[in-house]
């Protein structure tokens, strides 16, 4: 009976220990909570405006377009006359016989006619004011009936009386620069002697069609393939067509690059068919005749070359080439 009392004791014992450890032996341990701590929020720096990249403009070269084409009319300079002072004597140019270059009381040609001047006048003196109309330079002059009035600039040109013209050393000088030109093709020395006011006009026979260069079409006049109609041909009557120095340039030649005689406003030929005489329109321009003569037993194989000359604010330049030979 004891042994059953201890037993039970026993086991009592037991169970309040086991009873007083259960609830430490079921409670799990406690999975903590995550508790989300904010990132903090990244401050953005204050965007920084890029520098602007430096736009280089690129330059617009203007270079001038040259076309070729029949006929080119350069502009004529002003001369630097400054307004109210007087400047001359110029003399009428480009005008036919009996014809006259009207006097216009404004620059341009739909401005009442208020004068006139003679297709051979020499003592056109200008007033100092110009105008461009329409491409045109148009001048001031002393009008003969009083007063002034306008005209076209292109129809007239310095006076410089023949006998000072020939007197002038410049101009055999520019003759030997001009041929020296045409035998080494150098297009900028040609276009340094051709004049800047009217340009080089050509002619490949007394009467063919003009052509007239300026300064900067001269410049390629050696190296061009362009094909000119240079009006028709004597005898055949065919248009002659061709660059520059296909058809004219050894025309040329032919007589820069032999002996021939110089002739101060005086043609010299071999014997033509035709008027060999300065041309009309030319009248106030002095000029220079070159003539090869042709060998015996061929003298008809001559040939001329009549070089005008113009003056520029003094300066001589060419304003002409007419080239003659014998025709049939």
């Amino acid at each position: 009976m004891k042994k059953t009392i201890l037993s039970l004791l026993s086991l009592g014992l037991l169970f309040a220990l086991t009873g007083c450890s259960l609830p430490l032996l079921a409670a799990s341990t406690p999975i903590p909570t995550l508790i989300t701590i904010p990132s903090p929020t990244p401050r953005l720096a204050t965007p920084t405006a890029a520098a602007p990249t430096p736009t280089v403009p690129t330059p617009t070269v203007s270079l001038p377009t040259i076309t070729p084409g029949s006929v080119v009319v350069p502009t004529a300079t002003t001369s630097g006359i400054g307004s109210g002072s007087l400047s001359g004597p110029y003399g009428v140019i480009l005008v036919a016989p009996g014809d006259v270059l009207n006097i216009h009381t404004g620059a341009g040609a739909d401005y009442a006619i208020s004068g006139s001047f003679s297709a051979t006048v020499t003592n056109v003196m200008r007033t100092g004011p110009s105008s461009t109309v329409e491409g045109d330079l148009w001048v001031q002059v002393q009008n003969p009936g009083g007063g002034s009035g306008w005209v076209n600039a292109k129809y007239l040109t310095e006076y410089v009386a023949p006998a000072t013209f020939c007197a002038d050393a410049r101009v055999n000088t520019l003759l030997t620069n001009f041929g020296n030109a045409l035998k080494t093709s150098g297009g900028e020395t040609l276009a340094s002697l051709v004049s800047p006011a009217h340009g080089m006009t050509v002619r490949l026979w007394r009467y063919s069609d003009p052509i007239i260069f300026d300064r900067d079409h001269a410049r390629w006049v050696f190296d061009s393939t362009y094909e000119h109609n240079w009006g028709a041909a004597p005898g055949s009557g065919q248009d002659a067509i061709g660059a520059f120095h296909v058809v004219v340039l050894p025309k040329w030649l032919d007589v820069f690059n032999a002996i021939y005689t110089l002739g101060c406003n005086s043609v010299q030929t071999g014997g033509a068919s035709y008027d060999t005489s300065w041309p009309a329109l030319y009248t106030n321009v002095n000029y220079y005749s070159l003539y090869k003569p042709g060998p015996t037993g061929n003298e008809l194989s001559w040939r001329t070359l009549l070089i005008g000359v113009e003056y520029v604010q003094g300066q001589p330049y060419v304003y002409s080439v007419t080239q003659m030979d014998w025709e049939p």
